[in-house]
């Protein structure tokens, strides 16, 4: 079948060129319109993202715990050692935001935290920082991954969204929009994220190298450089070059963190990170549902849980795939586990050396002068504080490069796999030419931001995430049936 002739990537193409045509004859109007269905969809559904968000991980730890943590995704050998693994699910899941949040986020709580606590200001930060970076998100993107991952390898179905579908719900229609929604939601929520990052990329090499402008044009040239190098990654398919990105991601990343760790009060990173993570875990019910003295404004959660939760949900389907094509051999018990408990202590790390070793520098909250405000440069100010600041933030500003890379080229090739069927080893023609629609849709998102960058950003996400978690509440629906139908045949 000739690529251009597949109903779900005519559908898709046919979505994305409408939106582009819009966005770049009316990026006024679309911002505008964007806030507005925004607001309405939080004022409706905000509470709903939360609930969904505390569902995805009560289910997925139900799954580990129970007789089905013993079924295995596929048969033989696991694909990939637990540190390619591990290296791999970290750079493509998290990467380029631990990077843009890295100091700003934890700051920000310390300095202006939402309610009040009997905590000290710096696990309280810490805490709120995990809440939103810990195991929701990863239960997002591990429940899908599970579900595909399954089904893919133990029952040969193709690596699609829609081959959960069964009985009377797998119809060719249902089908079609499944898929187009999958692709829909991974397309806006990559851009999102290559957006912000591209933008941090253009701030380091202006605090680095030479004092260009943030500009529209300067920001468009590195989303195509960007693309470009992540198309030639994603040709190269997942045993060169996205693996071998990732384990360069993260050999780099641990010797940041060390360095950043031993030039600061290790004992005081150390208590901060023990007391935050028995903080997160005994409020984490609370603070999912936003009640009692946990709960925090609707302004706070619509600036930022809200936001989060949206963002992972857009994420959950490229990043569920690419984590089913890496997961082959283990099982289910293993695998949740893996995805929500070594991502997230690693990510717990990273928030308690660079935020500790930020509160220490700024004293008390009330002495900050604001020198970590800066969503895109706070990283590289906050290491200009070291004697050998120059090399780190060189560091820093090439992990920047190389996360987004990862996370480009895993889309591309998710997004291929999507539009050609389902096919684990898709055609070069769709990774061009999702390589080439993802650069364009990006460059069209800086345009209709332009300085408020990310606010369009979280209103775009917000509204597609909702859609396409009516789809995946539609595929644990099937999933559950289809596991307790093994269950009635066989008593596992």
């Amino acid at each position: 079948m000739n690529f251009y002739r597949q109903p779900t990537f005519v559908v898709a193409i046919s979505i994305c060129l409408f939106f582009l045509v819009l966005a770049f004859t009316f990026p006024l109007g679309i911002r505008e319109n964007l806030a507005v269905a925004a607001t309405s969809t939080l004022a409706v559904f905000g509470n709903y993202y939360l609930v969904l968000g505390l569902l995805m991980v009560l289910l997925l730890l139900g799954i580990a715990i129970s007789p089905w943590g013993k079924l295995k995704i596929g048969e033989g050998p696991v694909a990939y050692g637990w540190f390619s693994w591990i290296a791999m699910l970290y750079s493509t899941g998290m990467g380029a935001g631990l990077m843009l949040r890295a100091v700003q986020e934890p700051v920000f709580y310390f300095t202006k935290p939402p309610r009040t606590t009997d905590l000290s200001s710096e696990v309280f930060a810490l805490e709120y920082t995990f809440f939103h970076w810990g195991f929701t998100p990863w239960a997002f993107y591990g429940l899908f991954g599970l579900m595909v991952g399954y089904l893919v390898y133990g029952k040969g179905r193709l690596m699609l969204s829609s081959s959960l579908l069964v009985g009377r719900y797998r119809k060719p229609v249902l089908i079609v929009i499944v898929d187009v929604i999958t692709i829909i939601s991974t397309l806006f929520g990559v851009v999102g994220a290559v957006g912000l990052g591209s933008r941090q990329l253009l701030v380091g090499f202006q605090q680095l190298f030479v004092d260009v402008e943030i500009s529209y044009g300067n920001n468009a040239f590195v989303v195509l450089f960007l693309g470009s190098l992540a198309t030639l990654s994603a040709f190269s398919g997942l045993s060169k070059g996205i693996r071998n990105v990732s384990r360069f991601n993260i050999s780099v990343s641990l010797f940041l963190l060390l360095a950043t760790l031993f030039s600061g009060d290790i004992l005081g990173i150390i208590n901060n990170f023990g007391l935050s993570i028995a903080a997160y875990i005994y409020d984490f019910i609370p603070m999912s549902l936003n009640y009692g003295d946990k709960s925090v404004s609707q302004e706070f959660l619509m600036d930022w849980t809200f936001f989060y939760w949206a963002f992972w949900l857009s994420w959950a389907p490229f990043t569920g795939v690419f984590i089913a094509r890496i997961s082959k051999g283990r099982s289910f018990r293993a695998f949740i586990f893996g995805v929500i408990l070594v991502p997230s202590l690693g990510t717990f790390l990273w928030f308690s050396v660079f935020g500790s070793s930020a509160f220490e520098l700024i004293g008390k909250p009330e002495n900050y002068q604001g020198q970590f405000d800066s969503l895109y440069g706070s990283i590289f100010v906050f290491l200009d504080s070291f004697s050998f600041g120059g090399i780190m933030k060189i560091l820093a500003f090439l992990l920047v490069f190389t996360f987004l890379i990862t996370s480009l080229d895993s889309a591309i090739y998710v997004l291929g796999m999507f539009a050609d069927n389902g096919n684990r080893e898709p055609n070069n023609k769709h990774l061009l030419g999702w390589g080439v629609i993802l650069s364009v849709f990006t460059i069209a998102t800086l345009f209709i931001g332009k300085e408020q960058l990310l606010q369009a950003v979280s209103q775009l996400l917000i509204l597609i995430a909702l859609p396409f978690s009516w789809v995946y509440l539609l595929m644990i629906g099937s999933f559950l049936y289809i596991l307790v139908k093994k269950k009635n045949h066989d008593a596992l």
